[in-house]
């Protein structure tokens, strides 16, 4: 549902969308928003500040039996109300329900009144007990530390915590580097890299996380240099490391694309060519590896299948509309890269097939898609959007004339952000525009 928000930084209204149920089979997507920090996120379209909501919330995971309440204490409610509201909650959840799924411990929702808590239940079904994330807050509370400490407190620190220093660390770690960035505070931001480094070198950890980047910073050079990733391109490189399951599963993640059934045809060959050879150890890593690849790619497919069927749903409710601009709206959140691919598909579909009437349909989606999604754009972004269309520097010049209210240091950060973004994705030619960009904005702030 959508509630009406005043922003507090320019005070422009503006209305955003709340979810208050959160069901692990029937909604999966939004426990994946509430635990990476983007549900019930209100954002200006305006200035684009915004923030997290508090809301009432219910969360059910039928397979740890878990029927949980959020009351955030800043809502103010007395106990009467507060109970009318927790029951009401709970009910429209039961009502909801085939009565076969209707459970005893759901008649006695558990009520928490911090968000934290809230987190605590949710992750407990991703099996993240409160020991982990205790661990975390140490690490978080080292890593505040060392960011401040001069090199002979930092070694004392470094020698007594370094079970400590893991994989969850070095992210915290980049975190605050990328921080660093954006804000320009170059004192921290050497800080923080210097540490970084000899973290890099000194744990066993960060050792093993320098192999990592070095293998996949192989696989994408030569990618890059072939201008495809082929599946003979990723198993090459999976073959120099047969029995190193994490550097292993880096690479796979950064060519999924690759992962077919080529690729399972080459490695079979592969495996074939050693048996022949006599080669029984080579043999077995790789039938281990085929193994474990074969189960990423099934899930792959059944994610994928999954992906497609929600988004076919949510397209056919846009078609069915009566305004499918109001519907759009109501679904944004649910218009992520499977729903533009299927629609892409069969916007391509209906051309070939010549049926003018349904590609006409899908083409005002596409249109009005793209219109809602500028329309939630901050300005700093719109602004930016125009500085890349331009295609003079006179344009350009005229551009940031007309939006001289905009160019400020923050209007910088943004622009290093989408650079660093265009820079993993190895698109120099657009970044360097953008560094064009950043120099005109410079000169006149």
């Amino acid at each position: 549902m959508y509630t009406q928000v005043t922003c507090p930084n320019c005070h422009t209204p503006y209305r955003a969308e709340i979810h208050q149920v959160i069901d692990s089979d029937e909604t999966p997507e939004l426990k994946q928003r509430l635990l990476t920090g983007q549900l019930n996120v209100a954002v200006c379209p305006s200035c684009g500040a915004g923030g997290q909501m508090m809301t009432p919330m219910l969360f059910h995971d039928a397979e740890h039996e878990m029927f949980v309440i959020f009351m955030p204490q800043e809502l103010n409610m007395g106990q009467m109300e507060r109970e009318q509201l927790i029951g009401q909650m709970a009910r429209q959840v039961m009502d909801s329900m085939p009565p076969e799924r209707r459970r005893a411990y759901m008649l006695q929702p558990q009520t928490v009144l911090t968000m934290q808590s809230f987190m605590e239940k949710v992750l407990e079904t991703e099996g993240v007990t409160k020991e982990m994330i205790q661990r975390q807050q140490k690490q978080l509370e080292l890593l505040q530390t060392l960011a401040k400490a001069d090199k002979d407190v930092a070694d004392h620190l470094l020698k007594q915590h370094m079970g400590e220093i893991d994989e969850t660390f070095f992210a915290m770690l980049q975190q605050y580097i990328d921080t660093a960035a954006q804000m320009q505070d170059n004192k921290q931001l050497i800080t923080l890299t210097n540490l970084r480094a000899r973290l890099m070198t000194e744990t066993k950890v960060g050792r093993e996380m320098e192999r990592q980047q070095i293998a996949l910073h192989g696989l994408n050079r030569e990618a890059k240099a072939q201008n495809s990733l082929s599946p003979d391109l990723l198993l090459k490189h999976l073959l120099k490391y047969p029995d190193d399951e994490k550097i292993q599963m880096v690479l796979v993640q950064a060519g999924q694309q690759a992962l077919n059934y080529h690729f399972f045809q080459h490695l079979t060959e592969e495996i074939e060519a050693k048996e022949k050879a006599g080669e029984s150890t080579a043999v077995a890593q790789l039938k281990a590896m085929r193994e474990r690849l074969l189960e990423i790619y099934d899930e792959m497919q059944a994610q994928s299948k999954r992906l497609l069927g929600e988004a076919e749903k949510t397209l056919q409710a846009i078609l069915t509309a009566d305004d499918k601009a109001a519907a759009i709206r109501s679904c944004m959140n649910e218009i992520d890269d499977a729903f533009m691919y299927l629609l892409s598909v069969r916007i391509a579909q209906a051309d070939q097939d010549k049926r003018n009437d349904e590609l006409r349909a899908l083409n005002e989606v596409h249109e009005l898609i793209l219109k809602e999604a500028e329309s939630q754009y901050p300005p700093e972004i719109l602004l930016l959007n125009d500085l890349m269309e331009a295609t003079t520097p006179e344009e350009q010049e005229k551009v940031l004339d007309e939006h001289r209210d905009l160019l400020s240091a923050e209007l910088v950060g943004v622009v290093d952000t989408v650079m660093k973004q265009f820079e993993s994705a190895g698109q120099d030619d657009v970044n360097g525009r953008l560094r064009n960009i950043k120099s005109m904005i410079e000169a006149r702030i």
